[in-house]
């Protein structure tokens, strides 16, 4: 029977294409004497210094790009044009792996993929998918829209990444409010791109696509036939420090309602995205409630009976986050479902 150490790499070895990163060790409870043991070993094949491959898993592109953020991590994304890739959006392949990590996260270079220094990487920005951490398709659009930044160069890059947006948000990857927040928050840094950006973003309106319309229209159908009282679509909060954009606000009460779709906000990473959001408007003295896109289609009482609810504690001074019941994260941190 292989040793405890051997075992806990094995296992999580199966969840991550045979690969287990050197970053990994203290989670598992391990220590370099067993990391140099295993690379000694004809079991564990060394892919780089932090990087072992289990010698029984297949080889493989994922398995690949994988070796490449676990190389440069902790902290390290698949980045830009590679990012796209990964998830089937415009001409890129992923024969140059390009990886980010913010500055300060480590100095340390890596062997297995071309490393870029950001200067800051929103926690909104990152998302696992099939198992590979890396920008969303909106942050690595920006990337590529900084190479279209010069005056000679710009209205190749409007078309360019006009058609990478509208890729992207017909596949449910991206949507106009989240490309409207972003602008507001990336371009007060002067980062390369914002021109375009804000370009293409004022062509491009939160909710005037059908991907990101369907839940607002049928939220607001919902309220109309019950006869309760609507809300101010897509606005600002925060006052002299920003929050953000969110889907509706009560212009009475300080109540702002999130309709949340499965598809953006059911991983790990996005509960904690959204649960900063909330905090941060709790803070600034809101109650928030949150509708999930299954009551919107298929419990629409449920709905109604979660905004009377919110608006209850709103009119109360209860500063509380509160969740339609098919809300699918096991256990907010904020707010319970009523």
């Amino acid at each position: 029977m292989p040793p405890e150490w051997e075992r806990a790499f094995a296992d999580l070895a199966q969840r991550q294409e045979g690969l287990v990163g050197f970053f990994q060790l203290t989670d598992l409870g391990c220590t370099a004497d067993q990391w140099w043991r295993a690379r000694r070993s004809r079991r564990w094949e060394p892919l780089s210094d932090r990087v072992l491959r289990s010698a029984a898993s297949p080889r493989s592109d994922a398995q690949r790009v994988l070796a490449g953020v676990l190389d440069a991590s902790p902290g390290a994304v698949l980045h830009g044009r590679c990012a796209l890739a990964w998830v089937g959006i415009g001409p890129y392949n992923l024969g140059r792996l390009l990886v980010a990590r913010p500055r300060g996260a480590s100095g340390r270079g890596a062997h297995l993929a071309h490393v870029h220094r950001l200067r800051a990487l929103r926690a909104q920005d990152v998302t696992v998918i099939r198992g590979v951490a890396t920008e969303t398709a909106l942050r690595a659009i920006w990337t590529v829209a900084a190479d279209y930044s010069s005056e000679r160069r710009f209205e190749a890059g409007l078309d360019k990444i006009g058609h990478l947006l509208d890729d992207a948000n017909r596949r449910g990857l991206l949507t106009w409010a989240a490309l409207h927040e972003m602008l507001d928050d990336l371009q007060r840094c002067g980062r390369a791109g914002t021109r375009i950006m804000r370009e293409l973003a004022r062509m491009r309106p939160p909710g005037s696509s059908p991907t990101e319309s369907r839940l607002e229209f049928r939220f607001e159908k919902i309220l109309e036939d019950g006869d309760i009282r609507p809300f101010a679509r897509q606005v600002h909060l925060g006052g002299h420090e920003p929050i953000g954009r969110f889907d509706q606000r009560d212009e009475r009460l300080p109540l702002a309602v999130e309709i949340n779709s499965t598809t953006f906000h059911t991983l790990p990473t996005d509960q904690a995205s959204d649960e900063r959001r909330y905090q941060a408007l709790t803070n600034a003295g809101f109650t928030v409630a949150v509708i999930w896109e299954d009551d919107i289609w298929y419990r629409p009482q449920a709905v109604i009976d979660t905004i009377h609810e919110a608006r209850r504690l709103a009119a109360a001074g209860i500063r509380a986050v509160i969740h339609s019941p098919s809300c699918p994260w096991p256990d907010p941190r904020l707010g319970a479902r009523p």
